[in-house]
């Protein structure tokens, strides 16, 4: 169950549930947000070792995920309460959590979410649509064609590890994201979530990258 491109997790997370987080994530001052160049997209840390993208910091074990919430998320009681009772109980360790912001009428470019070399291990990465489009997204298969999810779910994970993107959508895409250093390792309530899954898609991978799919960072 773990060898997923896609799959729609079945959380107990309700239509409300999202509209509060969201209000609580856009009662964020402008200024706090960046503008990640290689995703096309602004982003706003939430929970990590500090940092845009939560970088190390003295005196934390972001690897086993000694993490703070960031200014802007300290009065997110209830996005806060939802992640601890919800969400982080099953993650070995907790991840990051940052948002993502995409303006109407634009995408994300394709992108892989881990290094090139990281492509085939478990890369699992956890999503809340909060806001938009959800069947913008897609994954690239391998005869390079686009490979979209159904209009209907908004709480999953997918291989980060797998070339994905955003096409442009009508409404502003607001996405709670979490990731390293949770990778989807396997414990017992996580299996059961993915048994339990609402739908699931495996696509195949492509036969070669481009290079501009892979963070420059890994690149350094």
């Amino acid at each position: 169950m773990t060898d997923i491109t896609f799959t729609a997790l079945d959380m107990g997370i309700s239509d409300e549930d999202r509209q509060t987080i969201y209000n609580e994530v856009m009662s964020a001052p402008e200024e706090k947000w960046h503008f990640n160049e290689f995703r096309g997209c602004y982003m706003l840390p939430v929970f990590n070792a500090g940092g845009q993208l939560g970088g190390q910091e003295k005196g934390k074990d972001t690897k086993n995920g000694e993490f703070i919430y960031t200014e802007p998320a300290q009065n997110w009681k209830f996005t806060q309460n939802l992640l601890q009772e919800k969400v982080f109980p099953w993650m070995e360790p907790m991840g990051r959590v940052t948002i993502l912001r995409t303006p109407a009428g634009y995408g994300l470019n394709v992108h892989l979410d881990s290094s090139a070399n990281e492509i085939g291990t478990l890369q699992h990465k956890f999503r809340i649509v909060l806001n938009g489009n959800v069947d913008k997204l897609y994954f690239i298969d391998k005869h390079h064609n686009e490979i979209y999810i159904p209009d209907d779910y908004y709480t999953y994970v997918l291989d980060g590890s797998h070339p994905h993107a955003l096409k442009p959508g009508t409404e502003e895409k607001v996405t709670l994201c979490i990731g390293a250093p949770w990778h989807g390792s396997h414990n017992k309530k996580y299996l059961e979530i993915l048994e339990n899954s609402l739908y699931t898609m495996k696509v195949s991978r492509p036969d070669s990258l481009e290079e501009e799919w892979t963070d420059p960072f890994w690149k350094k």
